[in-house]
This record gives C-alpha cells, structure tokens and sequence, in this order.
C-alpha cells in the first residue's frame, strides 16, 4: 500500500523529486481532471543523480548509476530510461536511497565507458558531466 489514493480515472504516474530536495515526489495525470502532485516531505533525503551526457544523449539515457560504500560495498543499479508507464516518463535525474554515507557514486555511461566519482561528506545532490 502506497498511501496515496487518487480519486477518479488515473491516466499514468511518474516519480521525480520535483522540489529538488532529495525525496522522491509523485505526479500522477488524471483523465478529465487536474495532474495531482503529491511532495514527499517525510522520507529520509537520498542522493540525487543528475547526469549530463554527450550532445548526441543529453539526458544519458542508458546510462547506469550506483552507490559505493566504505569497503567497496555497492547499493543496487539504477539506469535512467525513457518511457516508463503508460504516457509516463520518471525524471532523469534518479534518487538513490542511502543505507548509510556514500563514499561515491558509479556510472556506466551509454556506450560503456565507466567513471566512479567521490560523493563530498553531506552531498545529497550531485551532478556529472560526461566526458570523452
């Protein structure tokens, strides 16, 4: 149970963190009636990923990120996608949960290429730029 209940005809739904605050917010479009967006202003705050990527894919779609903790632990894959429901699409900018301080973050960029950068004590919103 989500904890969310939308009354009449729900269309499609996307998570994005709306208020760029670190917490994944919720849109969901409705048929005949108002897009209703629900802030999630409980959740502990995650690390949110924005990835800039080649000119030929802003977005870096493909691309793949991951936590690193302490002892080269890793947090669970995350890929940045287009499309993701019916008439859908979840920011391109993820929010990876945290189970304690990341040390850094992974990425496989779209066409391979493999970067792992440190996450700064405190850092909860990071961006990356691809790079050749």
């Amino acid at each position: 149970m989500s904890g969310i209940s939308v009354f009449g005809e729900q269309r499609g739904a996307a998570l994005v963190d709306f208020d760029h605050d670190g917490r994944v917010d919720v849109a969901v479009s409705q048929n005949s009636a108002a897009t209703k967006l629900y802030a999630n202003r409980s959740a502990k705050r995650g690390l949110r990923v924005e990835l800039k990527g080649a000119t030929s894919n802003p977005d870096a779609i493909g691309a793949q990120v991951r936590v690193v903790y302490p002892g080269d632990r890793k947090g669970p894959v995350r890929t940045i996608q287009a499309g993701s429901g019916y008439w859908s699409q979840d920011a391109a900018a993820p929010v990876l949960g945290l189970r304690e301080r990341p040390q850094a973050l992974w990425i496989r960029w779209p066409g391979g290429k493999e970067q792992t950068v440190p996450v700064k004590d405190g850092e909860w919103n990071i961006r990356i730029t691809f790079e050749k």
